[in-house]
């Protein structure tokens, strides 16, 4: 009797550097998980990375580790990670995120500046007009394509 084994080639384990705000109108749970599409979508994890293991994180963030089982189990139903028994959670072999998936979450992170610009008692057009200044600084590290490394 012959099995096929799918072998995937787990990497060493990359921390995760995200940030929780307080004051953020997104909960904790959904701040979490949004900083771990971006480091998968930024290709800073990539298929095989082991994210970090749920108690370690949910200690680095200060934060109670079901929130953490919650984002994880999130991810895993979006098709981004899956668990693996005893071992932890991976980035899943062969996910590229499409434009769409980048798009929604530059919408949900644009969303979130609004919030909190409107919440300081800027207008729209200050924003913009914010947004049009950092740009102006940042054009020479920054292209079309992203972050030159």
């Amino acid at each position: 009797m012959y099995y096929n084994y799918i072998t995937v080639v787990q990497k060493a384990l990359k921390p995760l550097n995200i940030s929780i705000d307080p004051a953020s109108p997104l909960p904790v749970y959904e701040q979490v998980k949004q900083g771990i599409k971006i480091l998968i979508f930024a290709g800073h994890l990539q298929e095989g990375d082991q994210l970090v293991p749920i108690r370690e994180l949910a200690n680095q963030l200060k934060i109670n580790p079901n929130t953490i089982v919650k984002v994880y189990y999130q991810l895993d139903q979006e098709g981004l990670i899956y668990p693996q028994h005893g071992s932890g959670y991976f980035v899943r072999p062969g996910f590229r995120p499409t434009f769409k998936n980048k798009r929604d979450l530059l919408l949900k992170i644009t969303e979130e500046y609004l919030y909190k610009g409107l919440q300081l008692g800027f207008a729209v057009d200050e924003l913009t007009a914010a947004v049009r200044q950092s740009w102006t600084t940042a054009k020479p590290s920054v292209g079309r394509e992203g972050v030159k490394r």
